[in-house]
């Protein structure tokens, strides 16, 4: 269970940087790195470890779950 969201994510090789929380308990982070429309921006990750996509307007599951390593300051 992730208790405290990191300020980046590492996912596919691709850098998100966490952008504000999520009404139901998780954050949203954007990819600058990413050329992908639809996995860009508005990525959520919850405490679970499940991830999300927002495609017009509907929220997706990503078939990726996240779990934090380590933390690189």
């Amino acid at each position: 269970m992730i208790t405290e969201f990191p300020k980046r994510l590492l996912i596919d090789g691709f850098v998100y940087e966490k952008k504000s929380p999520h009404n139901g308990g998780g954050a949203y982070y954007d990819s600058k790195d990413n050329p992908s429309e639809i996995t860009s921006k508005f990525i959520c990750l919850y405490p679970n470890g499940e991830l999300t996509y927002n495609w017009n307007g509907l929220e997706q599951k990503w078939n990726k779950t996240y779990s934090v390593i380590k933390e690189i300051v």
